[in-house]
């Protein structure tokens, strides 16, 4: 078993050393070859002869040689080992590697997130992608370590149910023998049900939701670090301990991963001593003096809601998190505690962190006849749940409650990611399961090379969120004003898509079609330093379609969306649908909810 690594011979030098790995690149220079040799711990140059050329990037083998000190003049300051080499001796090929789709040697991967995923098992080879899931698993080895310092036990929860655990309809069904069964949405009933053993429990659990959504932010199996307490005297110690979690996370990271925080050009979130805690009917409330959009009815915080409180959060307590509690009782679950002072409130809460939802929790209902009168009103029948779950409370539960933090959420939002994806090491969603489930996209990466249509997409896309729209036929058009004058429409009412490369990654605008983007504006507001349209054939190359015909749902080909709040004056928005002679028109609060963009203010 191999015991030597890379990062090893930084005090071996002189000694004769035995390296394994994979041949990162090879730099042939006749008579002398050089390779960089990669390994899990980092990268070494390795000198050697003739005896090279013949073996080709991401091949692997075992070279033994010694340990030299690189001339000053020589010193690579951009590695680790940049002030070593390997003399090569002899070496052995333990394995050959085929040609390459892409150039996995770059600082950065020119490819597009598809791309990214269809090839993951050579992409997460990719030092940069790498250092994602590093900080990945120091966040569970802190979770683990701060909920046993805190005296929790940890347990293993079941993934397979009986019964739908949030009682609603987003639950993937299975057939388990001649009964139908169900995959978890969340471990909830099994951690209530392990505080009546364990009082104080945790576990690290895989939880699936069938919501028929694509967004920068969603997947259908994502992984829950999920704690649960009993005999809590407050509801308020449960938020004390999500506080205290994600304080020691960010100092976890910030210790062991400067060099991947350095990479990403990033730091840990400002927070204050104290997270500020605010109703959700005051973060609607400031919400509306801020920004004069009124969503005070609603149950919720919408995403833009969500960052509009992240940069109040920031401006007036040098937080980038805050707590949002006190959700109304029909929009939280049905063993949710109503607040004794506004029965129409659950002492429940979220953390929003940089602007999404990293946690969610709350105190539970943990007497039984209030329970099973909550579960009626939810047009639930108890006795579904009478097994195991309703047990726990027949047999006597104490007061208790608990959080579930989203593992790949808070790994996207530290690294400052763009989709959820990127911080997920095999996503799945409603068009992937490690293949691209569209029968006309299996085994074929790039979107330009697939027959599909792109308005077939959207039309189900809609379709499968119940969203109303009219579908309009006409000649081709091939600017934003053809376009009004045969659609019959205004030209505000114009959704513009643009596809953008910032800092070399690809995103898309979506402006009032009379408009144009304000690059200097965007450039700060989103911390930009480069920003440039994309070309023709890379517009082609992305989302399969022409300039002019690019439809304004960058969720649907897994791209950052970004929405001039201009375009939200219209009741209705008309779009080309990926197609110079077809449109869409729909309502803009339909929009926005499918396509989950962040709403800013670009256009002039």
């Amino acid at each position: 078993m191999k015991t030597l690594y890379i990062v090893d011979t930084l005090n071996q030098i002189g000694q004769e050393v035995e390296l394994k790995g994979w041949i990162n690149t090879k730099r042939d220079h006749k008579k002398i070859v050089f390779l960089d040799l990669r390994d899990k711990t980092g990268i070494v140059q390795v000198v050697g002869g003739e005896e090279f050329k013949t073996l080709s990037p991401e091949a692997v083998v075992s070279i033994r040689g010694i340990v030299k000190k690189r001339p000053d003049k020589l010193i690579n300051p951009k590695i680790l080992t940049g002030k070593i080499e390997i003399e090569a001796r002899e070496f052995k090929l333990l394995s050959k590697a085929e040609e390459l789709p892409f150039d996995i040697a770059k600082e950065n991967l020119d490819v597009t997130l598809p791309i990214l995923l269809d090839y993951r098992p050579l992409t997460l080879r990719h030092p940069k992608i790498q250092a994602i899931f590093r900080v990945q698993e120091t966040i569970v080895q802190t979770f683990r370590s701060t909920m046993k310092n805190l005296g929790f036990t940890e347990f293993q929860a079941p993934t397979m149910v009986a019964t739908a655990t949030e009682g609603g309809a987003e639950v993937f069904p299975i057939q388990y023998f001649e009964h139908k069964a169900y995959l978890a949405q969340s471990p909830q009933f099994y951690k209530q049900i392990m505080v009546s053993i364990f009082e104080k429990v945790f576990t690290v659990a895989h939880a699936y939701r069938a919501e028929p959504s694509v967004t920068t932010r969603h997947l259908t199996e994502y992984v829950g670090l999920d704690a649960e307490m009993g005999f809590i005297d407050s509801w308020t110690e449960i938020m004390d301990t999500a506080e205290l979690l994600v304080k020691e996370i960010f100092k976890a990271v910030k210790e062991k991963h400067q060099d991947i925080l350095s990479l990403y050009d990033i730091d840990t979130p400002q927070v204050s001593d104290h997270i500020p805690r605010v109703k959700l009917k005051e973060a609607q409330q400031i919400i509306f003096d801020r920004t004069k959009r009124d969503i005070r009815q609603e149950p919720d915080l919408d995403p833009e809601g969500e960052r509009e409180m992240w940069r109040w959060a920031k401006e007036n307590h040098q937080s980038e998190l805050v707590f949002i509690t006190h959700y109304p009782t029909k929009k939280r679950p049905m063993y949710t505690h109503p607040d004794p002072e506004s029965p129409e409130e659950t002492l429940s809460f979220d953390m929003i962190g940089r602007g999404q939802e990293w946690i969610t929790g709350g105190q539970r209902i943990h007497d039984y006849k209030k329970l099973v009168e909550n579960i009626k009103k939810w047009k639930c029948d108890p006795k579904a749940f009478e097994t195991p779950y309703l047990q726990a409370f027949k047999f006597g539960m104490p007061p208790e409650g608990g959080f579930c933090l989203g593992l790949e959420r808070i790994t996207m939002n530290i690294l400052g990611l763009s989709n959820i994806r990127e911080a997920t090491l095999f996503p799945r969603d409603m068009e992937r399961i490690d293949i691209r489930l569209s029968k006309e996209e299996q085994n074929t990466p790039p979107v330009s090379q697939t027959n599909i249509s792109v308005f077939e997409r959207i039309q189900a896309m809609l379709k499968q969120n119940g969203v109303e729209f009219k579908h309009l036929m006409h000649k081709p058009v091939y600017t934003s004003l053809e376009a009004s004058k045969v659609r019959g429409t205004t030209l505000q009412q114009g959704a513009k898509a643009l596809l953008m490369y910032a800092d070399g990654k690809p995103l898309m605008l979506v402006l009032p079609a009379h408009r144009k983007v304000d690059t200097k504006r965007f450039k700060t507001t989103q911390h930009i330093k480069d920003l440039r349209m994309a070309t023709p054939q890379e517009v082609k190359k992305l989302i399969g379609v022409e300039i002019g015909a690019v439809p304004p749902f960058g969720n649907l080909f897994t791209l950052p969306l970004f929405v001039d709040k201009g375009l939200g004056v219209n009741k209705r928005i008309v779009f080309n649908a990926g197609d110079h002679a077809q449109s869409i028109e729909m309502e803009y609060q339909d929009y926005v909810r499918i396509s989950a963009p962040t709403l800013d203010d670009f256009s002039v």
